[in-house]
Formats: C-alpha cells, sequence, structure tokens
C-alpha cells in the first residue's frame, strides 16, 4: 500500500523561476499529494511536531526562530534528507566565490563570521539520511568541507525537470533553428559575472559567431525563444553544479558550448546520446521517490 503520511519540505525560495525553485517543482511531481511546503523564514516550532519525515533544500534564509525551527528537526531526532543545490556551506555559496568576493580562501563551514552555518552542518553531517547532490563535481568539493559523511548516505541526484517541461522540449526541438548562437544575459551585477556573461560574448566574438543576448521576463518565454537558436554559449567562473539552462538547450536540439564549471558535464549520462541523457533526467524525481520510500522503511 502506498504511503499517504506528509512530507515537509523546507527551502529558502519556494516558488519562482530560478533553477532551485524549478527542479524542486519538478521533485515534487510524482508525490505532490505527499508534500507541505514551507519558505525557511515561516517554518516553526508547531511545523516540527507536526511531520515524521522533513527535506531540507537550501535553508539559510532564516531568522532566529526559524533556524532554532531547524535545529528542533536535529534535536528531537526527526527523519530529514538534504538537497544540496549548491554550496550552502559556504557564507558565499562557494569556493570561487569566496575567493573573489572573500578575498581568501574558503575553510566554511568552520571560517563562518557566524556560528550558524557550523551549527547546521555539523547536525546535517551526522544526522541526515542521506544527502542528495547536483552533480558528482560538486559532491566531491562537499566532501573536501563535511568530512566523514559515509558514500552509502549520499547521491547525485541531478536537475529535475516536470513532465510538462519535458514534453515542451520534445516540441520545441522541432523547430526550424537558426544560425545564430544565443547567450542567456543574467540578472545583474554577480549573478551576471558569475554566470560568464562576458566571457562568452568574448568567445563568440573571439571566434566570429552570430550572436544573440537574450533576456526574457518568464522561464517559459526564455525556452520559446533559445528553441529558436543553432546554439547555446555558456562559459560561467564559478562551480556550477548542474546548469538547467544547458539541459534545456541541449534538449530542444542545440549544441550546447561550455566549459568545465558546468560540473555535470564530466558524468557518462551526459556524454551519452541525447536519447539516453534525456532518459536519465526523466527518471531523477522517481530516483528521489524510491529513495525516500526505501529510507522510510529502512529507518
Amino acid at each position: 500500500m502506498e504511503d499517504k503520511s506528509k512530507i515537509c519540505l523546507i527551502d529558502d525560495s519556494v516558488s519562482g523561476v530560478g533553477g532551485t525553485s524549478l527542479t524542486l517543482d519538478a521533485i515534487m511531481e510524482p508525490q505532490r499529494h505527499r508534500v507541505d511546503v514551507r519558505s525557511t523564514l515561516d517554518f516553526s516550532l508547531k511545523d516540527v511536531f507536526s511531520y515524521d519525515f522533513f527535506v531540507l533544500g537550501n535553508v539559510l534564509g532564516f531568522n532566529q526562530n526559524s533556524f532554532d525551527s531547524i535545529m528542533m528537526i536535529m534535536h528531537e531526532d526527526k527523519n530529514f534528507v538534504k538537497i544540496e543545490f549548491d554550496y550552502g556551506y559556504c557564507q558565499y555559496r562557494g569556493n570561487i566565490p569566496h575567493k573573489i568576493l572573500g578575498g581568501s580562501n574558503c575553510d566554511c563551514p568552520k571560517d563562518s563570521p557566524s556560528n550558524y552555518l557550523n551549527e547546521i552542518y555539523k547536525k546535517i553531517r551526522t544526522q541526515a539520511l542521506h544527502i542528495f547532490y547536483m552533480s558528482q563535481g560538486q559532491m566531491e568539493i562537499h566532501d573536501k568541507h563535511l568530512l566523514d559523511f559515509p558514500e552509502e548516505k549520499k547521491s547525485v541526484l541531478s536537475s529535475c525537470f516536470t513532465s510538462d517541461t519535458l514534453l515542451m522540449f520534445k516540441s520545441l526541438k522541432k523547430k526550424n533553428k537558426n544560425n545564430k548562437y544565443a547567450i542567456i544575459d543574467g540578472n545583474g551585477g554577480w549573478h551576471t559575472q558569475a554566470k560568464g556573461i562576458e566571457q562568452s560574448i568574448k568567445y563568440a566574438k573571439d571566434n566570429n559567431l552570430e550572436y544573440d543576448l537574450i533576456k526574457t521576463k518568464t522561464h517559459k518565454e526564455m525556452l520559446n525563444i533559445l528553441s529558436n537558436y543553432k546554439a547555446l554559449i555558456t562559459l560561467p567562473i564559478i562551480d556550477d553544479t548542474c546548469p538547467r539552462i544547458t539541459l534545456e538547450a541541449r534538449y530542444m536540439g542545440l549544441e550546447v558550448i561550455t566549459n568545465e564549471f558546468s560540473q555535470h558535464t564530466t558524468e557518462d549520462w551526459w556524454k551519452d546520446s541525447d536519447e539516453k541523457a534525456l532518459a536519465f533526467t526523466e527518471s531523477r524525481p522517481k530516483y528521489f521517490w524510491e529513495k525516500i520510500k526505501y529510507l522510510q522503511e529502512n529507518v
């Protein structure tokens, strides 16, 4: 019989068009009826005692009350898993941004200016039933900062997409492509710098490629416009764990020009045929819930 017990998912940004929100939406899709969603800021002590199982996404957007409530999950020995979308253990969200923005090498979480990161990740390291990562490269970097987390308690989930989005890919792949290269504009400031917009433009100019810098208001609009292009250029300057835009472009029939900072590109599934890569991506929400079912049955 299917387990109907409710699960509480906690994340800083549980709605919107960012990669984390889109992946969370796709993860929840197969079991959405079982999942109650809470933003980190709104998570309360009442929630701690209303659920037996928790999924922690990005949980750094807290106030004192919600921090205490998140820590109470661990203190009460509640069952929980962690989904790591980037480098949440670091105050700057990764080794490279720590060096650029902080002016020093990353030794987080222990060198955090407050003890919050250290407290949270110490408990995650000792008490999480499982940690899911977006890529193998990301998991290896986490291992250097979060020592002693058992191999059998971690795995690569990868970026996830809803069934409607996957169907959209198949439809948009059929569109005739122009002969131009697309570069997706950032949100300004550090985001634009981190996504390597400047490097991508330079690459296009150095190689005499005709390109457009695309900026759209919605995710759906972006997919529809991007699907007209021959190729995508994206050259991030930070460790980008599994940038969705590279998967979106590929599954819509575009060539993808990227670099080693798109961390998933070293993995076997990405190197495989388009058909097999898409099949892998389609399988990931199911993989997540099979793992949750196993954990619930074997706690």
